[in-house]
């Protein structure tokens, strides 16, 4: 037992009171974005779990739940505790100290241990997820998938009860709050900092294969089409720039404080402020989740009847666009035809006709679909395609059709105009 844990807490050499003006000021940012994703990923969380459930009991689940939303639904209890642990430095913003020893203090500690390697765990694991959908094209087991999600929190438990069975009172304040002490570097590195920038950076490459592969797919101008896929190139092109978003927003939030504690192992002393900058930045991750999944995964996230197990849903990822120029909703019509100088039609009005058409009139006959449109007539061939990506035949109950109607236009009555009769 060394000296520091034979003092009662109160009076640890290791326990701040009162706070610096530096931490009375920077803590309640830190606490403010951690119970902001802490009310977020909470407010998720039950509402996944509201219609898993529902969807369970109505036997929509037989063959199993989607993948990728069983996947954000780890997720989201990976950044609930993350967010825990950093919403307990409003306790330390109540009282004016960081006392070592309580159950605070210890709770402070465990959950940062376990909530920043499980979130880094489930980033990745949704990387290779989507890396197995669209460029393997590979239909992942539910046994396979399940295990995977078992054997990820066994391990991220094991790597938190291993610190705490070495010493029950590792959690001391290090730095802004109470984490590992600092007697134990190799704990702290081999127990949490490697595997987290082991995901981070494993997150990055795997991210950046994929949109590699749909880039390099897109430009033959080909449908690519999966067991998980089945969209244009323009579609995916559009995929492939949102994807970039979340290794970008993982990796800004999580690095400053993973490398503000690797600088601390080398002997380096980081100033109060730097913590509370840190601090703030990776219990962001919780809201930002939140938000990223919620405005590109509506789709997904918020369909009335169960998604299919193992689509991704390219299709639907993003905030409002279809494709480059197009929006979800509307439709884009094309009229395409030539057009030359022609004479205008006159009408000459007759005593025993209403009127006839000058020169060349003639009687319409039936043979007139067939034959080819004089020169200064736009006859034109409009495809209407009318459909609906708010919820796409594959979520809803109902499928929607594509509507197609062919029409042809009158006689221009004047060079470059054309009236449409339906």
């Amino acid at each position: 037992m060394s000296a520091f844990e034979s003092l009662p807490g109160p009076n640890r050499p290791d326990s701040l009171d009162p706070l610096p003006p530096v931490l009375q000021r920077g803590l309640v940012a830190v606490a403010f974005f951690g119970i902001l994703s802490l009310a977020a990923s909470s407010g998720l969380f039950i509402f996944l779990s509201y219609k898993l459930c529902r969807w369970y009991y109505k036997g929509h689940l037989a063959n199993g739940a989607n993948q990728f939303l069983l996947l954000i639904y780890n997720l989201l209890l990976a950044d609930i505790q993350q967010a825990m642990a950093f919403s307990l430095t409003a306790v330390w913003v109540a009282e004016n100290k960081i006392e070592v020893g309580t159950t605070t203090c210890w709770a402070n500690g465990w959950f940062v241990s376990t909530g920043d390697l499980a979130s880094g765990v489930f980033i990745l694991s949704i990387a290779l997820h989507t890396w197995f959908a669209a460029v393997k094209g590979r239909s992942i087991s539910n046994k396979v998938f399940y295990g995977w999600i078992i054997m990820a929190w066994v391990f991220v438990y094991v790597m938190g009860v291993v610190t705490v069975v070495r010493d029950p009172n590792v959690y001391v304040r290090a730095g802004a709050w109470c984490w590992v002490h600092r007697d134990y570097e190799a704990e702290r590195l081999w127990l949490h900092y490697f595997w987290i920038f082991l995901c981070m950076f494993a997150t990055i490459v795997i991210y950046a294969l994929i949109y590699m592969w749909i880039y390099r797919s897109s430009t033959t101008f080909h449908t690519i089409t999966t067991r998980s896929t089945n969209s244009d190139p323009a579609t995916l092109k559009r995929a492939s720039k949102y994807m970039i978003i979340f290794p970008v927003v993982y990796v800004c939030c999580t690095l400053p404080l993973a490398a503000g504690r690797m600088a601390a192992m080398t002997g380096m002393v980081i100033p109060y402020w730097w913590y509370c900058v840190a601090g703030a930045a990776i219990t962001s991750n919780g809201w930002l989740d939140v938000l990223l999944y919620v405005m590109t995964r509506r789709v997904l996230i918020f369909s009335r009847a169960p998604p299919p197990r193992n689509d991704f849903g390219f299709d639907t990822l993003g905030w409002k666009h279809g494709g480059d120029n197009s929006l979800f909703w509307g439709t884009t019509t094309t009229i395409e035809g030539p057009l030359t100088h022609a004479k205008p039609r006159q009408k000459q009005v007759g005593f025993l006709s209403r009127g006839r058409s000058t020169p060349g009139s003639r009687r319409h006959s039936d043979e007139d679909h067939i034959a080819p449109p004089p020169e200064g007539v736009i006859s034109t061939k409009t495809t209407v395609d009318v459909q609906t990506h708010a919820m796409p035949g594959m979520y809803a109950s109902s499928d929607f059709s594509m509507i197609e109607m062919e029409d042809k236009s009158d006689r221009a009555r004047s060079p470059g105009s054309a009236t449409t009769t339906r």
